[in-house]
């Protein structure tokens, strides 16, 4: 395992002697392991590291999690290295935020990685993803709904946000099996974190259930994935220099903070490059590498619309402008409370929203279900009479929505209020549209417009999904 590990390192130069390096440590096996390899390394060849380990207490598991500290902490007295400990309201910050659990607890734990190593002058961030992680990250994706860049699966390095780390993943060629054997060898004797054996947390659902399916389909299931992953990877690399020659020629002014592309020559490239120049624009203005297909499917189609000016707003204080025959990515210096999202559904067909966390359903039905039996998040509407294409989005100022009885319709606004429905989720709230109109106020309310009649033809029924985030809101 030590050779191993060490090869991979010095291959590919993950790490240098004489650096700071921070490493993630919830006391499981695979942090247990990394944690332990690095060490030994350290000290069997002399790389002159300095190792500091931060753990996070999410606020969850009450005295499991107080032991997961003091293991990490009695682990890294007996290797010699700093160990940092951190105690957060994670249930609080979900709360204060609208975010799951995963997410909160991802966005704190990598804010605390940056702060220590900041702090300590490091270099690096390492982290115990390993080769079944990965399988699972790439099947979890495909699942979702990805790109081939998703398919590539994690990076066995990428720059951290918002520092100068950079952070590596150098057990991705080891299986859980074999870090699990390196604990037993070593006597290390790591925590289980019960959370980890919940259904209720798609991921376990994929490695419990999911992936022992594959193997009784095919024992070498997980080489296969990836061996395609790697190859993907290198189809990624080759087309995302094709889009980086590309959106040369179609740039005419850049800064720092604000990118101008000519339109027509943008729309002249084929639109595999254009989603991956787009990737290339708000990567460069954000700092941040990875941006999620929805979002660039969002600018991809707000590009290509019909009006001739057009305004976006995205995460990590981003804007996107359509100014006639020019288009201005700039980074506002300022967080926007509402990020702007917009996308075409399949009718028929599923649709995933990512920062919603919702899935929309939606087919055509031979005939009408029991309307007034509909749950708030489904409902019927007359196909034919639709006023356009339909849409996902967050709401708009201004937003109103056309109610039965109510020939001027309703504010948005007050109808989320009428309905108790919480402020910190409204931006979050997909609405579905069709045309300028929105018809769909999902879990609160339809709109009269296209309603069924005796004289229908074609019915289409609309059925949004909420992800487990939003339980507390429609309980």
């Amino acid at each position: 395992m030590l050779e191993s590990v060490r090869n991979e390192i010095e291959s590919k130069r993950l790490l240098l002697p004489g650096e700071t390096i921070v490493v993630g440590v919830s006391g499981g096996n695979d942090s247990t392991a990394l944690l332990h390899i690095l060490a030994t390394l350290n000290e069997n060849y002399h790389y002159g590291w300095t190792l500091h380990a931060v753990h996070l207490n999410h606020g969850f598991r009450g005295e499991e999690a107080r032991q997961d500290a003091l293991y990490a902490k009695s682990l890294c007295e007996k290797l010699g290295v700093t160990f940092h400990l951190f105690e957060y309201d994670v249930p609080a910050y979900m709360e204060q935020t609208g975010m799951g659990g995963q997410e909160a607890s991802r966005e704190i734990r990598y804010r605390l990685y940056r702060e220590v190593g900041t702090a300590q002058g490091a270099t690096k961030l390492a982290l115990a993803h390993h080769a079944d992680d990965q399988v699972e990250t790439i099947l979890f994706r495909f699942v979702r709904g990805t790109r081939l860049q998703g398919l590539s699966g994690m990076p066995a390095r990428r720059p951290l946000e918002d520092s100068n780390i950079e952070l590596i993943r150098p057990l991705l060629h080891k299986t859980r099996q074999e870090l699990e054997a390196y604990c037993l060898e070593n006597e290390l004797e790591p925590r289980e974190d019960s959370s980890n054996q919940s259904r209720k947390y798609k991921r376990n659902l994929l490695r419990m259930d999911v992936m022992p399916l594959l193997a009784s389909v095919n024992d070498r299931y997980r080489e296969h994935i990836l061996e395609a992953a790697e190859a993907f990877a290198r189809d990624e690399a080759f087309l995302l220099q094709l889009a980086l020659d590309q959106l040369k020629g179609v740039t005419t002014n850049t800064k720092p903070d604000e990118i101008v592309i000519d339109k027509d020559k943008f729309q002249t490239c084929d639109v595999a490059l254009q989603r991956r120049m787009i990737t290339l624009i708000l990567s460069y203005l954000s700092k941040q590498t990875e941006w999620s297909s929805q979002h660039v499917e969002t600018v991809l189609h707000m590009l290509g619309g019909s009006r001739p000016s057009a305004e976006l707003h995205l995460p990590k204080q981003l804007v996107v402008s359509r100014m006639y025959g020019r288009i201005l990515f700039r980074r506002t210096g300022r967080e926007d409370r509402i990020h702007t999202y917009c996308y075409e559904l399949a009718v028929p067909g599923v649709t995933r929203i990512d920062e919603s966390k919702a899935t929309v359903h939606t087919a055509y039905l031979e005939g009408p279900l029991d309307l007034e039996r509909l749950p708030a998040n489904e409902a019927v509407f007359d196909a034919d009479h639709l006023p356009g294409a339909l849409y996902l989005r967050n709401r708009k100022p201004g937003d109103r929505v056309t109610l039965f009885g109510q020939a001027d319709g309703k504010k948005l606004k007050d109808l989320l209020i009428d309905a108790k429905f919480p402020r910190v989720w409204r931006d979050k709230l997909p609405l579905l549209t069709a045309g300028d109109e929105v018809i769909l106020v999902p879990g609160v309310r339809r709109s009269a417009v296209a309603p069924v009649t005796g004289q229908t033809r074609r019915f289409l029924h609309v059925r949004v999904e909420f992800g487990e985030d939003w339980r507390e809101v429609f309980s």
